[in-house]
């Protein structure tokens, strides 16, 4: 059973805070990471390990509407007052998080009403990395489709990627099987063409990096707070020895880790939630 989180790990906070484990276990910090991740994620109003959700709208009378969450990876299912549409009548602009129904669609606009549109899809705050690979062969629509790829590597099960193509489809599908030449992703809308760049996502590293000093803020107060038994002075006859109070020196490195922590803050805004 392994003690790091979904974004940082044990090793990753222990540098950041340098604390070793004589001070607190392993336990303990696993504790911390488990506490501090899910609480940067709800700053940012998103979540940076993609999650499913069924949201249940008003009708707009429009063909556009801004979902809840965002960034949108992928659109599952539709239904407009009781009927279903096909996803791939859908234009998914992933970053706004705005769903529009195209040419193609059955119907012209979210039909106005309560209640009238039910939508299952899924967001997560992910970005390009730099590992990319391009297909061989064009692809179908369809579910566990085998994409045929120029190499496979630094791909894995569970990867989120983005497939664009120049006939200029769209979307992002998670790999669940991996072989020589082949990337096998849970689903495609659209079509695409051969030569369509394969683009794997990642959790951005800024939000990593603030995680791992979220973690070891709280680690940091651990100490002080524990601090309260540690023997400050010894006395030897008329000797004495004053060692001082330990929390001058946690003082500074709470502060240290509180500057560089707001200073992330302001290089990433808050997602925009629609409630």
């Amino acid at each position: 059973m392994t003690n790091d989180g979904n974004y940082v790990t044990l090793a990753s906070v222990r540098r950041t805070s340098g604390i070793g484990s004589t001070e607190i276990s392993d336990e303990d910090v696993k504790a911390i990471i488990d506490e501090c991740e899910p609480q940067v994620e709800r700053m940012y109003n998103s979540v940076f390990t993609p999650k499913e959700i069924i949201e249940i709208r008003d009708g707009n009378d429009t063909l556009r509407m801004v979902l809840r969450r965002n960034p949108i990876l992928a659109v599952r299912d539709l239904y407009i007052d009781g009927t279903q549409e096909d996803t791939a009548n859908l234009n998914v602009y992933r970053e706004s998080g705005k769903i529009e129904l195209n040419d193609t669609a059955t119907v012209s606009e979210f039909k106005l009403g309560s209640r009238k549109i039910v939508i299952k899809y899924v967001f997560g705050w992910l970005e390009n990395s730099t590992t990319s690979t391009t297909t061989d062969t064009a692809s179908v629509a369809g579910t566990s489709i085998a994409l045929s790829v120029v190499s496979e590597t630094d791909f894995a099960a569970d990867d989120w990627v983005e497939v664009t193509g120049m006939d200029g489809y769209i979307e992002c599908a998670q790999i669940s099987a991996t072989e020589t030449g082949e990337l096998t992703v849970d689903k495609l809308v659209y079509t695409h063409v051969s030569g369509s760049t394969i683009t794997k996502l990642q959790v951005n590293e800024v939000f990593k990096k603030l995680m791992n000093y979220a973690c070891s803020i709280s680690m940091v107060a651990r100490i002080v707070g524990q601090s309260y038994t540690d023997i400050v002075g010894y006395g030897l006859g008329e000797l004495r020895v004053q060692k001082g109070e330990p929390y001058t020196q946690w003082r500074e490195t709470a502060t240290q880790l509180i500057k560089e922590r707001d200073r992330l803050m302001k290089a990433i805004k808050p997602r925009p939630c629609i409630v």
